[in-house]
């Protein structure tokens, strides 16, 4: 079959990039021809605005502003470091050119995108927060809406990013996922929310990125070029629990810190860490499967710590809401005690390591579900 895949790519984002190319790869891999629809994230600096782009959901007027700065700030922040940005985005450009397939065509407008012939026999929505009501463009596309109506649509691993929909979107959802043949969502809550507004049985599947195994991911990653061991730090959000925490196991396992910087720009000044700020998707992969310890707030930081086996604890912020994915990831596997408030108190040293046995056993059996449920619509729509 040839299959068209949407979902967010180009946005210099380690945990984007990865689960398109780990859905891509994996698909290709059950000898089908499958590329990625080149539609280009609304924060790309080449996507175009147009009427048709507009959000259903109106962002508050400080998520307006906070979208409106966070790019600057962070071209700003930058700056000094010119060429380690250079280099740093010619690595993510590299390695989708190198192990993704794209569309011939890049989508720089919603427009674009509708006005296009497609001949793919299925169409998929991948993963990420694609749903995410918070999104300051139209989730349309993420939808689908634009693909024939004689094609059949699904979804993998698509994520709402929230635990539940403002009650103003949920007839807007509704409509848009009943133009789904098949649904299969990324976290527990999903699931909740499918089923109250379709009454349709949705299917709990693992991110993309967990369907290749700490092996597969060795073909794409490059070692890291650190004498001796390391935690690694990749946050999303500092705070200074995190700090402290990274402290006192670095002390007591002798380790050096190492902080992967979300951007190309020194993210701390501490002589203590040692900032990495020009990694690429492979650079990502290989700090993460050397780390001897892993600090993160990300959800996808969490992932490849559990599929690489590397002890580590996600933090989340203790007066956010926002943390269904890590929980319902963690407590799928056994794992709930990984993920700690920034609020809390530092974990004894005998509660630092991992046994990952069980969850090991957990995430194969995810594992299996995960690819009968692609096995299951790719093979009833060929």
């Amino acid at each position: 079959m040839k299959i068209g895949i949407i979902t967010f790519l180009k946005v210099n984002n380690y945990g984007a990039e990865l689960q398109a190319f780990a859905l891509y790869k994996f698909i290709e891999g059950m000898n089908h021809n499958v590329e990625i629809i080149d539609y280009l994230h609304y924060k790309h600096p080449d996507f175009k605005v147009t009427r048709k782009a507009q959000p259903f959901i109106k962002l508050s007027q400080t998520q307006k502003i906070k979208e409106f700065l966070y790019p600057i700030i962070s071209k700003v922040k930058s700056l000094p470091y010119r060429k380690q940005k250079r280099i740093r985005d010619q690595k993510f450009e590299h390695f989708h050119k190198n192990f993704t397939r794209l569309s011939s065509h890049t989508y720089r407008t919603i427009d674009e995108l509708y006005d296009a012939k497609f001949d793919y026999d299925l169409f998929m929505v991948g993963s990420d927060q694609v749903w995410n009501p918070n999104t300051n463009v139209s989730l349309k596309p993420y939808f689908l809406d634009f693909a024939p109506e004689d094609k059949p649509k699904v979804s993998y691993a698509s994520s709402f990013g929230v635990s539940e929909l403002p009650e103003i979107s949920q007839s807007y959802y509704r409509d848009m996922l009943r133009g789904f043949e098949h649904i299969a969502v990324r976290e527990s809550q999903g699931l909740e929310i499918v089923d109250t507004l379709i009454q349709k049985k949705a299917t709990h599947v693992v991110d993309p990125t967990l369907l290749l195994t700490k092996e597969d991911w060795r073909e794409f990653s490059n070692q890291p070029n650190i004498d001796g061991n390391y935690i690694l730090l990749y946050v999303l959000s500092d705070t200074d629990y995190i700090t402290q925490l990274a402290l006192f196991i670095a002390e007591q396992k002798n380790l050096k810190i190492i902080r992967l910087c979300k951007n190309a720009s020194v993210e701390d000044k501490d002589e203590r860490f040692i900032n990495i700020i020009d990694a690429g998707p492979s650079e990502y992969l290989g700090l993460f499967q050397n780390a001897s310890f892993v600090l993160t707030t990300s959800f996808h930081g969490t992932a490849f710590s559990v599929n690489f086996n590397i002890p580590f604890y996600t933090i989340y912020k203790s007066h956010k809401t926002n943390n269904s994915r890590q929980q319902s990831f963690l407590s799928s596997l056994g794992l709930a005690n990984r993920l700690i408030p920034d609020n809390g108190k530092i974990p004894a040293v005998d509660q630092l390591n991992v046994d990952f046995e069980g969850a090991n056993q957990k995430l194969a059996q995810q594992r299996r579900q995960s690819v009968a449920y692609l096995d299951k619509i790719l093979i009833t729509n060929n």
